[in-house]
């Protein structure tokens, strides 16, 4: 197994779009949105839990007023830092706002084939595969299945996807299509009996959701699985998708405030369930292609809404959660490349604590295994770059530059050879010249991380599961296939 690396501290001034007058505004017309407007509720629970702490309810229409003093009261209970539990404990993190990490996406219904290289329905094999291929992955710190496999009984697919990764991943495991109570249900028992209890589980969830908010100003009843979560200690992602020109006005600022309302609102109700529990703003805007009419989620509007929300995250002093890496190009090519790495970046660079989307290709619905190793490659460097560096007398050998003096080179010195295994090291980029690229075959990117993809699922082995515990965790998959609502 490969174990996580904690490194990515942003030691880097963060890019910035707006003032903070511009923050203090968005706040301000959210609050706005919550009281005068209101925001509907869906769940039942939701909508009590904000009743009887004052806001004003029409159950009827199931719309819901929110005094901005209740919710800037609950924004006051979120903590600051999260723990990040994960099947093995050497692969836990924090989300403090000082480190960055990334996280694959979910949902994908397709699957470019890593042999055949065509299209195909996803499948269980493919959530195993993945799940492999994150757990080596050194700098793949949370594990959401890729795809949604389409073999298996679709009203307990998320149950299935939770033991295919558990039994093939040691990282903390995210789910993106948790949609009901019941499901949540399920799955928080199964993380249980991994953690070794309920209580166990609250003090190092392993286990975390991304719950999507609807635009414009809707909580669906994705609220009832997050009150789960939030009550059993493992963080919802609370995440708004506006549709910039769509569900979302035409304007990067009216998506930021429309998406942020949603987000604080979801947080209020959690906060009212759970006082004092884990979550994370979190957002996956898109921006709509006036030559086309469709919505992609790497065009620049789009980019500037997520960096504004990863800024009113650090306005409210709590860990965000971004759905970067966007592509809407249709495989694992240079548009993928250099759309994925931008929308990346730009999120890490606002400071972001965690990106998901790797892997996906056409705006995250098909995978790709090149894809997900490229994806990995890229953000090992932006985490290297993201570190900074340090001005002192290790980093800049005075001695060691006189003596070498004039012309000289650095090559055998001792601080060379001591700061040699820093740099960073490449899995799948070829350096070579094109004289021995030429001789290997001429592969390009895309090739090489075929290969590399094919050797981990060939040599990679997680820690098994105990007998007794894969039982378990049978037996509540068949409880959950007989009673989740089909």
């Amino acid at each position: 197994m490969a174990e996580s690396m904690k490194i990515g501290s942003l030691g880097m001034k963060r890019f910035k779009v707006m003032d903070p007058k511009d923050a203090d505004a968005v706040h301000d017309r959210s609050l706005q949105l919550l009281e005068r407007m209101g925001i509907k509720v869906s769940s039942g629970e939701g909508r009590r839990l904000l009743k009887e702490a004052g806001a004003d309810v029409n159950d009827n229409t199931k719309i819901v007023k929110i005094p901005g003093r209740l919710v800037e009261e609950m924004m006051a209970k979120c903590p600051h830092r999260i723990k990040m539990g994960a099947r093995n404990k050497k692969n836990d993190f924090v989300l403090d706002g000082k480190h960055c990490y990334t996280c694959t996406d979910g949902v994908g219904v397709a699957t470019i084939d890593l042999d055949s290289g065509e299209r195909r329905p996803s499948t269980l094999k493919d959530v195993a595969d993945t799940a492999r291929i994150v757990d080596y992955l050194p700098m793949m710190h949370m594990y959401n299945p890729l795809v949604t496999p389409l073999e298996v009984p679709k009203h307990a697919h998320t149950v299935y996807e939770f033991l295919a990764s558990l039994e093939n991943c040691e990282k903390h495991f995210t789910t993106g299509s948790t949609y009901r109570r019941e499901e949540a249900v399920y799955e928080i028992k199964m993380a249980a009996a991994v953690a070794g209890g309920m209580k166990q589980l609250k003090r190092r969830p392993i286990i975390s959701t991304l719950t999507c908010t609807t635009s414009p100003m809707d909580l669906g009843q994705t609220t009832d699985a997050a009150i789960e979560f939030s009550r059993a200690g493992c963080p919802p992602h609370l995440m708004a998708m506006p549709l910039i020109g769509a569900t979302a006005p035409m304007t990067v600022a009216g998506a930021v405030v429309l998406g942020n309302a949603q987000i604080i609102a979801l947080a209020t109700v959690l906060q009212l369930a759970a006082p004092g529990s884990p979550l994370c703003y979190s957002t996956e805007p898109m921006a709509m292609d006036v030559q086309s009419g469709l919505f992609e989620g790497l065009f620049p509007a789009a980019d500037m809404v997520r960096a504004a929300h990863v800024q009113m995250a650090k306005y409210y002093k709590i860990p965000i959660f971004v759905g970067g890496w966007g592509t809407c190009s249709k495989a694992p090519d240079v548009q993928a490349g250099y759309e994925k790495a931008f929308s990346a970046f730009i999120c890490y660079l606002s400071g972001a604590d965690m990106t998901s989307g790797p892997g996906l290709l056409e705006n995250w619905t098909v995978l790709s295994y090149e894809q997900l190793i490229i994806d990995h490659e890229m953000f090992t460097m932006m985490a290297d770059m993201l570190q900074g560096f340090k001005v002192d007398d290790d980093t800049v050998p005075m001695d060691v530059i006189i003596e070498v003096g004039h012309e000289g080179h650095f090559m055998g010195k001792k601080h060379t050879l001591d700061h040699f295994r820093r740099m960073w090291q490449p899995m799948v980029t070829d350096g070579q010249t094109y004289t021995t690229w030429k001789a290997m075959g001429s592969k390009n990117a895309v090739d090489h991380a075929k290969d590399k993809a094919k050797e981990i699922l060939r040599t990679h082995t997680p820690e098994p599961l105990a007998a007794d515990l894969k039982k378990e965790l049978g037996q509540i998959l068949a409880e959950a296939e007989a009673n989740i609502p089909r």
